[in-house]
């Protein structure tokens, strides 16, 4: 195991631009490259480098959004704690600390969510990690919620979801606000708005099975609140058979 782990932490993050930088000596040491070639094969280097970490970076929200959307918690949390020792930038550690707030939403660690959203420093109006407002939001309201802190989440969910711009080709927007808005209703006694916002989206298979097993999980709380606990637990039971590894319902 320590090959791979090895290779998992540091393989591409550290061998791969060395060998690059090794390429570019051995180009101009074979070539005898000099004065403009070496500056033109220098500037290729530095070109491909922010390449590659442009491409790392990717691959780790591609990789992030994935396990969120298959509902594998431990993994989640595990990437991220891994990324974040590699990283320097606190701007580059703010999406991190979310998908560790995601990770522990999911496994109903929501007083442990609360702690890694404070470490991202996420601050409504703050340009520079404008783009992770929504995801910040959508996992501080569902962590609020689950600790019975209503006005915090009413809050967050007035200052960053409700006005987050949206359109027809942002779906995916459309439904975290969807989801956001339901948790609110939902913990502030409007059961049946929350099921009315939700219960479409329940079957969509275009959807992860995490995600689904969330929308299921407020559905399951809406019949509870309403005295339906048959349909509750039907609800409830659909959420785990979607996302076993998961603790999204009690």
């Amino acid at each position: 195991m320590i090959i791979p782990r090895w290779v998992r932490y540091w393989g591409d993050a550290v061998v791969v631009p060395l060998a690059l930088i090794a390429i570019y000596g051995a180009f101009v040491i074979t070539s005898n490259a000099t004065g403009a070639a070496r500056v033109m094969a220098a500037v290729f280097l530095i070109a491909v480098l922010l390449l590659w970490m442009m491409f790392r970076r990717l691959r780790v929200h591609a990789t992030a959004a994935r396990l969120a959307s298959i509902g594998d918690p431990a993994q989640l949390l595990l990437m991220a704690d891994e990324e974040l020792a590699r990283r320097w930038i606190s701007t580059g550690k703010v999406p991190l600390h979310i998908y560790r707030a995601m990770a522990h939403n999911l496994a109903g660690r929501p007083a442990e969510a609360r702690l890694a959203l404070t470490a991202a420093g996420v601050k409504a109006g703050d340009r520079s990690t404008s783009s992770w407002h929504l995801l910040w939001a959508a996992a501080e309201i569902d962590a609020r919620t689950r600790l019975g802190e209503l006005a915090a989440a009413r809050a967050t969910y007035d200052r960053i979801v409700k006005p987050y711009p949206r359109s027809l080709l942002a779906r995916g927007i459309d439904l975290i606000a969807v989801e956001c808005e339901a948790r609110v209703r939902l913990a502030e006694g409007d059961a049946a708005g929350a099921r009315e916002l939700v219960a479409p989206h329940v079957k969509d298979i275009r959807l992860g099975p995490a995600a689904r097993a969330q929308l299921y999980a407020i559905v399951a709380g809406c019949e509870r609140a309403l005295g339906d606990t048959a349909a509750a637990e039907v609800a409830a039971t659909k959420a785990r058979e979607l996302a076993p590894q998961c603790q999204l319902v009690p």
